[in-house]
């Protein structure tokens, strides 16, 4: 009999597949711990014969650095179409990540400062995350270890603008704006859930635990939502603009049924 962790895995991997959410009375008996969790992750990944494009960071409800890949088929350029999922809205949330020029493998005996996570990120660039949870979101009641096998909600992430200059900026203070089919709704300095986007990158490469390969050279690790997460339900075009960071723009279109 498949372990909860193996079983998790196969019900989110068929719901990636079939772009629909899997039955929480399938899930709810699936308890699984925070390392089971990466431990699904991992097979996920596998089962959708996927690359890791980059990473997801941020932190748990207890404090605790927390991480889920971004797979290849989910990452894609500014100005791309994606379309709505056929069952539910998506969160749209706007980002800041950074792209790494070089590996950061784990180092538990010696931890990475700051300075070395700088040194070993090329760009920053701006970001928009698309999440639309196939095993359901903490915010109504799931738990977080699943959520973060179901690879924390990704279902699509653009990436824009980029800079090279991005020691020279504040990234705790941009000004990021956004627009929805050209009408401004969000425009406002900072907002980062811990203040400065840079805390959860540092965290995880001191903290990685996942079975994936870590933190390498090409990847992108975006760093959480600078903007109140929006839930989108109808096609529109998406338009943000992060000062000193880039654009990024997309649009979403109807689900295909």
């Amino acid at each position: 009999m498949p372990s909860s962790t193996d079983r998790l895995a196969q019900l989110l991997s068929a719901a990636h597949r079939s772009g629909r959410a899997a039955a929480t009375t399938d899930l709810d008996p699936l308890n699984v711990t925070i390392a089971e969790a990466y431990a699904a992750q991992a097979v996920i990944v596998r089962a959708l014969g996927a690359r890791v494009a980059g990473w997801k960071t941020g932190f748990g409800p207890d404090g605790s650095p927390v991480a889920a890949p971004l797979v290849d088929g989910a990452v894609r350029a500014s100005g791309s179409t994606v379309a709505l999922p056929p069952d539910r809205p998506v969160i749209l949330e706007i980002e800041i990540a950074f792209r790494l020029a070089r590996d950061l493998p784990p180092r538990p005996q010696r931890p990475y400062t700051r300075g070395e996570v700088e040194d070993a990120v090329e760009v920053a660039l701006a970001g928009a995350e698309l999440i639309a949870a196939r095993g359901g979101m903490p915010s109504t009641g799931t738990p977080f270890p699943r959520f973060v096998a179901d690879l924390q909600g990704n279902a699509g992430y653009v990436c824009g603008g980029e800079t090279r200059g991005f020691r020279t900026l504040d990234l705790r203070a941009c000004r990021v704006s956004l627009r929805i089919d050209g009408e401004r709704v969000h425009d406002a300095v900072g907002g980062h859930p811990q203040g400065d986007p840079w805390a959860p990158i540092v965290a995880w490469a001191n903290a990685q635990c996942d079975g994936l390969g870590g933190l390498r050279a090409g990847q992108v690790v975006t760093t959480g939502s600078i903007t109140p997460p929006r839930p989108v339900d109808r096609p529109c075009r998406v338009q943000a603009t992060i000062e000193g960071v880039g654009d990024v723009d997309l649009a979403l279109s109807a689900p295909v049924r």
